[in-house]
């Protein structure tokens, strides 16, 4: 089983039809294998309820259908987030990039579907290993 993490562009890309990523994200949740296991974290569902306001609904509908697990951390998480962002001085490195990064080592993965191509590509894990995506450019 694979675990794969969940950014905000792959899920607006889904649920707005008029997104430049439209296409792309529903070819990656059709081409989902069976016991693939999707995850993302509070501040990314955040992020999409901003980019979707005028469809949140769709958004809560496909949360609470179970399309993905939405993954809780504690203050003390935060520490290894605010560590990993310091490395990165040189970008803007929001939060829920940050927490994908802690979510991506605590489910010992390297699988992401993000639109958010030249961050991913640049970042590394916790152990210092890139990220996979599986959105094609």
């Amino acid at each position: 089983m694979r675990s794969i993490l969940i950014d905000t562009g792959v899920v607006v890309g889904l649920l707005n039809s008029r997104d430049r990523y439209h296409a792309q994200s529903e070819r990656f949740f059709a081409e989902l294998r069976g016991p693939d296991r999707l995850a993302t974290t509070w501040p990314v569902v955040t992020e999409c309820t901003f980019a979707l306001a005028r469809n949140r609904n769709a958004l809560f509908d496909w949360l609470l259908a179970g399309a993905v697990e939405v993954v809780d951390f504690g203050l003390d998480d935060v520490e290894t987030m605010r560590r990993w962002m310091d490395g990165y001085r040189d970008r803007e490195v929001d939060f829920a990039d940050a927490s994908l990064v802690w979510l991506a080592a605590r489910r010992d993965t390297d699988l992401i579907a993000t639109t958010d191509f030249n961050d991913f590509e640049a970042y590394r894990l916790l152990n210092r290993r890139p990220f996979r995506n599986l959105i094609a450019r």
